[in-house]
């Protein structure tokens, strides 16, 4: 059974400093004039985003996943799914709104557009944190895995697109080339171990733990 959330903005939290470290700041501190336009561009940003995902819970076995028309199994993803009976397959994008500001914004001035890219990388992790909150023992999930991760092919974004119906039920589809649209949006298999998840990085993305076992 697929479920669906909305979440309205004002329960997203962006925080400046994960925008910062998309722009690239790791370790420098970011200017006044960079704070200002991260402001800026976060309440532009909030004033269209449309926060949407879908999900369903799916049994793991022998770290892969059976869509029913096609099982999911790759080494990396085996490896994060170790000690998982069971996984959330998920889907979770900002919206077209979002997806035109920042086409418009780039068009508008180049530095706005990137930062307002930063800005919604920014809140579809930060709307996929809230909803791995809202599961059930969600202590327990591992870090959320997507196509393109490890050796786990871009491909397989079709067969999730598929499974979840996301142009439904989300409004996100995918373009020839498997780039989701909206472009902020984020596919991903989330496993529910038997142990609690000890991985306290602040997302897989702009995480330096080269080393962690969930990768």
């Amino acid at each position: 059974m697929i479920e669906i959330i909305k979440s309205a903005a004002a329960e997203i939290n962006i925080d400046p400093k994960e925008v910062a470290v998309y722009l690239g700041y790791y370790s420098a501190e970011t200017d006044k004039n960079t704070d200002k336009l991260i402001a800026e561009c976060t309440e532009e940003f909030l004033a269209c985003a449309d926060f949407r995902a879908c999900y369903a819970e799916i049994p793991v076995t022998d770290g892969e996943i059976d869509l029913g028309f096609r099982k999911i199994g790759c080494s990396s993803l085996k490896k994060n799914l170790s000690g998982c009976e069971k996984a959330y397959i998920f889907a979770a994008t900002t919206g077209i709104e979002a997806h035109r500001l920042i086409e418009r914004n780039a068009i508008i001035s180049p530095l706005k557009g990137i930062v307002t890219d930063c800005v919604g990388s920014a809140a579809i992790e930060a709307f996929c944190d809230k909803i791995n909150l809202s599961f059930e023992n969600c202590e327990y999930l591992r870090p959320r895995f997507s196509p393109g991760y490890g050796d786990m092919p871009l491909e397989c974004q079709k067969d999730i697109v598929e499974f979840l119906q996301t142009k439904k039920n989300i409004g996100m589809s995918l373009t020839e080339s498997l780039m989701m649209v909206p472009v902020k949006s984020v596919t991903a298999i989330i496993g529910a171990g038997n142990e609690k998840n000890k991985c306290t990085g602040p997302g897989c993305m702009i995480c330096s733990g080269i080393n962690c076992p969930y990768r």
